[in-house]
C-alpha cells in the first residue's frame, strides 16, 4: 500500500511540475523579454520550502505542490507602484497581452511536442478507430439493443457527422449522456433514420450505446482449464467459437460470455469451428462465486487488431497536431456541455484523480505516462484560456474590455473581479475534489451520494 501511495505521489508530482514549470517558464521569459522586472519564479503556493535568488527574481518551491505562479512587480493594483518601465502594468497593453498568453501558449505546444515524440517512437493504434462505423457487438438491454440496431448495421450519420469513424462515433456517445442523438443508418442497402438516447453510466455518467465493433479473434480460445466443463467437453484452444445454444455469434452481434449468461439450461451445447470443420459439444457451465457468472473455463484472445506505423518526424508531428486539435475541439465541446448541464460534472477530476490517473499510466509505462501528460498539458493551456479574471484568459479579457473602454478598469472594479473570481474558483476546488474523492469510495457506496 505504501509503494502503491508513493508511486503514484511521484507520478503526479512529474506531470504537476512539468506542466507547471511549462506553463510558469511562459510568463517568465516572455516577461524578461520585454524586461519586466520579476520578482518570484515559484512552482507551488503556500510557505517557502527552498529556493535560490539570482539577480532580482526568487525562484523558490512552495508548500503546496499543486500550481506554482510567476510575481512580476507592479503585477497587481494593489501593489506599490512607482509606475516605473520596470512594472507590469506600466507596459503597453499588448506586451501584457503577450506575458498573459505564453503560459497556456507553453502548454500547448508541450502536448505538441510530447505527442510528436511519442508518435516517432512508436504509432500503434487500434485498427477500428479510424474505420466506418459497422457494428458487430449489441449489448443486450443497451440503449442501441432497445432501439432494434442489428448487426452489420452501418452509420452513415451522426448528427452533422457524416460518415464518422469509431473514434469520433466513441467521443460523440461519451459527452452525450441522456442526450438524444440522430443516427442514420444502412442495413443491407435500406435507409433510416434512428433516434436513440445513450445512457449515463459509471462513476463519471459517460455515455453508453452498447455497440462496439467485431473483433474475431474475442471468438477464439486461447486456453482451455484442466479439469473445467471446457476441458471435459473436448474443445482445444484455437478452436473458435460459432454458436452457443441457437445463436449464432457473429450473426446475431453477441458476445460468447453475455450468451451463456443468458442461457439458463444445464447443458449447453457449443458450436465450434476447429479445421474448416463444425463440431458440436455439450457443455456443463459451472458458477464462478469471484465474478459472479456462468463459466466453462476458458480464455480468450482479446487482444484487439492494431496498426502500428515507423513515422518520420514531419508524419508525427502531423498526426500530433491533428490528435491535440481533435483533444482541444473535445475539451471545448465538454466545457460548452456543461455550463448547459448536458453532461455532468463528474467528468471533473482534481489533484486526486490526476494523481490516480498518472500512477495507472505511469505502471503502463513512460509511453502512457508521456500521453497522459500531454493531455494534461492541453487541458491546462485551454482552461487557463478561459476568461475567469485571475486566470490567464481573464487578464486577457479585461486587456480586451479597458481596449474597448479606452481606459483602465478602476480598482475597486479589479477588487471585485478578483473576489467573485476566487469565489468560483474555490467551488470549482470542490466540485473536483469531491469527484475525486467519490471515485475512490467502494462502488457498493456509490448510492449514498448524489
Amino acid at each position: 500500500m505504501i509503494d502503491f501511495l508513493s508511486f503514484n505521489v511521484l507520478s503526479v508530482l512529474f506531470v504537476f511540475c512539468t506542466v507547471v514549470v511549462i506553463h510558469e517558464l511562459g510568463h517568465f521569459m516572455m516577461a524578461k523579454l520585454f524586461k519586466i522586472r520579476v520578482e518570484a519564479f515559484a512552482i507551488g503556493f503556500g510557505p517557502r520550502l527552498f529556493g535560490f535568488r539570482k539577480g532580482e527574481t526568487d525562484y523558490k518551491v512552495c508548500a503546496i505542490p499543486l500550481g506554482g505562479f510567476v510575481k512580476m512587480a507592479g503585477e497587481n493594483p494593489g501593489d506599490d507602484r512607482t509606475g516605473g518601465i520596470e512594472e507590469f502594468l506600466s507596459r503597453p497593453k499588448w506586451q501584457r497581452f503577450l506575458v498573459a498568453l505564453m503560459g497556456p501558449v507553453m502548454n500547448i505546444l508541450l502536448a505538441l511536442v510530447l505527442l510528436t515524440g511519442v508518435f516517432y517512437y512508436k504509432y500503434e493504434v487500434p485498427a477500428f478507430r479510424d474505420e466506418p462505423v459497422v457494428v458487430g457487438l449489441i449489448a443486450s438491454g443497451s440503449p442501441a439493443d432497445k432501439a432494434g440496431i442489428q448487426a452489420r448495421d452501418r452509420i452513415l450519420r451522426l448528427g452533422k457527422k457524416v460518415n464518422p469513424t469509431w473514434e469520433q462515433l466513441l467521443l460523440e456517445v461519451t459527452t452525450s449522456a441522456s442526450r438524444p442523438l440522430e443516427f442514420e443508418i444502412d442495413r443491407q442497402g435500406a435507409r433510416f433514420t434512428q433516434v436513440i438516447v445513450p445512457e449515463g453510466r459509471g462513476r463519471e455518467q459517460m455515455g453508453y450505446l452498447g455497440i462496439s465493433p467485431y473483433i474475431a479473434s474475442m471468438a477464439i480460445i486461447k486456453k482451455v482449464s484442466p479439469g473445467k466443463p471446457a476441458a471435459e467437453a473436448g474443445l482445444k484452444a484455437g478452436d473458435k467459437m460459432v454458436r452457443i445454444g441457437s445463436v449464432n455469434l457473429e450473426q446475431a452481434g453477441k458476445d460468447m460470455a453475455e450468451v451463456l449468461q443468458n442461457i439458463k439450461d444445464g447443458l449447453v451445447p457449443i458450436t465450434v469451428l476447429r479445421e474448416g470443420q463444425e463440431l458440436t459439444v455439450q457443455v456443463k457451465p459451472y458458477w464462478d462465486a469471484a465474478s459472479k457468472r456462468r463459466m466453462i473455463g476458458i480464455e480468450r484472445e482479446l487482444m484487439e487488431r492494431m496498426v502500428t506505423k515507423k513515422l518520420s518526424l514531419l508524419e508525427a508531428a502531423r498526426e500530433s497536431w491533428r490528435q491535440n486539435l481533435q483533444f482541444a475541439r473535445l475539451i471545448v465541446e465538454i466545457l460548452n456541455k456543461l455550463f448547459q448541464r448536458e453532461v455532468s460534472v463528474r467528468l471533473l477530476e482534481g489533484p486526486v484523480g490526476i494523481m490516480r490517473q498518472s500512477g495507472i499510466a505511469a505502471r503502463s509505462g513512460f509511453h502512457d505516462l508521456l500521453f497522459l501528460l500531454a493531455a494534461i498539458s492541453l487541458n491546462l493551456g485551454i482552461f487557463n484560456l478561459l476568461p475567469i479574471p485571475i486566470m490567464d484568459g481573464g487578464v486577457i479579457a479585461i486587456l480586451f474590455l479597458e481596449a474597448i473602454l479606452r481606459r483602465d478598469l478602476s480598482l475597486r472594479w479589479r477588487e471585485r473581479i478578483a473576489q467573485v473570481s476566487i469565489l468560483l474558483l474555490l467551488l470549482l476546488a470542490v466540485v473536483v475534489t469531491y469527484n475525486d474523492i467519490i471515485k475512490l469510495l467502494p462502488a457498493s457506496w456509490e448510492k449514498y451520494f448524489p
